[in-house]
């Protein structure tokens, strides 16, 4: 295929060698590397988002497997092998060169010199299972700000309730702060008070954390 232009959404492309070939769009989100004969390759995220160009077109020699990575690395490889989680193999045939080992999660693909291919990554899979990965975080967070949400709001509907008949108490904070209050509700997380005994008066909450004690 011949290469007419790329942006950031989609590649032009038409097939070398036949002048009246049509003009083709793919979606670069559909595509993993463009490849190309005399520079650099240029490699897209699963978003269709560039992630690496090389400035340099890459050697590699025709008797070699290729490893792919998913951040657009392409290595040449001898004595490759795999097993459930590893993939090993020599950048080099000479013996002096020692074995890498990479994660199989970090490969997208190898290719054989006899031009077959294993794909050990598919990428719009990995997307999604990090789209979920991402929401179940964002529900996480989300189910524990509405606990606090909730503790916050059961200390001051007590505290609302029980502002008609407040303790008068001495409150010690871990700062030595000295407060004399009157205590509307406590828990084991959080004390309501009032600064004077009125039903008008403002109710506060403070955390236990950071009080020392209370003195009744």
């Amino acid at each position: 295929m011949k290469i007419i232009q790329t942006n950031n959404d989609k590649t032009l492309f038409k097939e070398a060698g036949n002048k009246h070939a049509a003009e083709e769009y793919v979606d670069n989100k559909q595509v993993f590397m463009l490849k190309f004969k005399t520079r650099g390759n240029v490699v897209f995220n699963a978003n269709g988002e560039r992630i690496l160009t090389t400035s340099e077109r890459i050697q590699i020699p025709k008797d070699a497997i290729v490893v792919y990575y998913k951040d657009g690395r392409e290595v040449p490889a001898y004595n490759l092998t795999m097993d459930a989680n590893v993939v090993s193999f020599k950048p080099n045939k000479k013996a002096k060169y020692r074995p890498i080992y990479s994660a199989k999660s970090e490969v997208f693909m190898i290719r054989y010199p006899d031009g077959t291919r294993d794909i050990l990554t598919n990428l719009a899979v990995e997307e999604q299972r990090q789209r979920e990965r991402e929401a179940e975080e964002a529900r996480l967070k989300a189910q524990r700000e509405a606990v606090v949400a909730d503790s916050i709001k059961q200390v001051t509907v007590e505290a609302a309730a029980s502002a008609t008949n407040p303790k008068k108490a001495t409150i010690i904070t871990k700062k030595g702060m000295r407060m004399k209050v009157w205590v509307c509700s406590e828990t084991d997380s959080m004390v309501s008070y009032k600064k004077t005994n009125s039903s008008k008066a403002a109710i506060f909450n403070m955390s236990k954390a950071k009080i020392k004690s209370i003195v009744y």
